[in-house]
């Protein structure tokens, strides 16, 4: 008898869970209000994207031994240019299960200075699966764009400069 009930939770677990469809998980971020990313920096700076309405914020999920992550980097240090010269565009990254010490020597030997976070709640939040992920928060605090893999900078520009 038990094993019956056990079966049939199971089916119907199966049968309402959602499965395979596109709009569940990630995409559901799409175009509602960004998760919250908030904590200390590497830098040991707080750090809360609501105080950063107003301008766009990409968020970036990474790891130093992920070769996704490290063929990006250039492009993130593109993005972090491009927004610094035009003033509306700031990146955080988030650590994902990587070592502090790790992230600090990749960053200084390859740029960016942007905010550094080691917030396990954060990936959580963001419904990431596998890195690199990166999602662009609008000024108003919405996802209006995700990418799974590696984010090139043109895309990012072309999304906020189609925005105006």
């Amino acid at each position: 008898m038990t094993v019956g009930i056990v079966l049939v939770a199971l089916i119907g677990l199966l049968a309402f869970s959602g499965g395979d469809d596109p709009e569940d998980g990630v995409t559901s971020l799409l175009g509602g209000r960004a998760p919250q990313v908030e904590g200390m920096t590497l830098a040991g700076e707080p750090y809360d994207i609501d105080d950063r309405r107003g301008s766009w914020v990409l968020v970036n999920f990474f790891a130093t031994w992920c070769a996704g992550c490290v063929n990006e980097h250039p492009e993130l240090v593109e993005l972090e240019r491009w927004g610094a010269e035009r003033g509306d565009l700031e990146l955080v990254s988030v650590v994902f299960n990587d070592p502090v010490d790790r992230v600090e020597d990749f960053f200084a030997e390859r740029g960016g200075t942007w905010p550094v976070l080691n917030n396990p709640a954060v990936p959580v939040d963001y419904q990431v699966a596998q890195i690199p992920e990166t999602f662009l928060v609008s000024p108003a605090g919405q996802v209006v764009l995700h990418v799974e893999g590696e984010v090139a900078a043109r895309e990012v520009i072309a999304v906020i400069e189609g925005s105006r």
